[in-house]
């Protein structure tokens, strides 16, 4: 695990995703579920009734566990914790992917109101670096061709999509589209992240969004976004360039010697 920050994403962030569904506090549920399924094991021969009131818990909600139903949410924060998604740190070899994943979601995807990420792929195709960053993650990917006339193929993950979709989440991605949000700011993490996590997510999002300039070797991203949007994207760009970058009306100009030191 990191040396440099542990839990980017925690149990009860994730488990928040899952709030208003079955429960309206879903952390509370998965300690109550822990709980009914630690007493259960101390005290094999007691029923379901006994365990409710012992715990102080409802009996259909006790009764339903103990016959070996388990809460989406429970279930969720399992598959999270073997893919290393849970307390994830800077330094961790799944945080680059996870990362990436992000940069993608703002520049060229979005995470639906099922939860599952789709991204759409950049001038590159079949070798858009964001399949790179979905087989580090280990889910996979899958092509859907039909899926945006307009936008050409899209790509999503092959395994446990609804899962990572949440944990991109509570990294700061946004969820559902982004043209309706009101609320719009780069991902939280980044504020005090190290250069080469900061130098990742530019590159990723600037491999689908940067479009070149020919005639001064500057390079523009359009971005019809809130102009505080803006002026932190360009504020983080010029960051990692350590040369001018400039957030515009709508668009963000990323010099030619910021551009050159970024080698695009």
């Amino acid at each position: 695990m990191s040396d440099r920050a542990t839990s980017l994403v925690s149990e009860p962030d994730f488990a928040a995703t899952y709030d208003g569904g079955a429960y309206d506090d879903a952390y509370t549920a998965v300690d109550q579920y822990r709980r009914v399924r630690t007493y259960q094991a101390d005290n094999p021969d007691k029923g379901y009734t006994a365990i409710s009131n012992a715990l102080g818990l409802p009996t259909g909600r006790v009764r339903s566990w103990t016959d070996g139903k388990t809460p989406n949410v429970v279930a969720g924060l399992r598959t999270a914790r073997d893919r290393e998604w849970l307390e994830v740190g800077y330094d961790d070899e799944q945080f680059t992917a996870l990362n990436a994943l992000v940069a993608n979601v703002y520049s060229g995807g979005s995470i639906l109101k099922n939860w599952q990420p789709t991204f759409v792929l950049n001038e590159r195709g079949y070798h858009s670096h964001v399949i790179d960053a979905l087989e580090l993650a280990g889910v996979g990917h899958t092509v859907h061709e039909e899926a945006d006339e307009v936008s050409g193929p899209v790509v999503r993950p092959g395994d446990d999509g609804a899962i990572l979709g949440r944990v991109l989440h509570v990294l700061g991605a946004p969820l559902g589209k982004k043209s309706e949000l009101e609320d719009f700011a780069l991902p939280w993490y980044l504020e005090d992240a190290p250069v080469d996590v900061r130098e990742l997510f530019v590159h990723s999002y600037l491999a689908n969004r940067a479009y070149k300039d020919s005639s001064s070797d500057s390079v523009q991203i359009i971005e019809e976004r809130p102009n505080g949007y803006r002026e932190a994207l360009a504020t983080l760009i010029e960051s990692v360039a350590g040369e001018p970058v400039r957030a515009g009306e709508a668009s963000v100009t990323i010099s030619a010697d910021a551009a050159r030191a970024l080698e695009l």
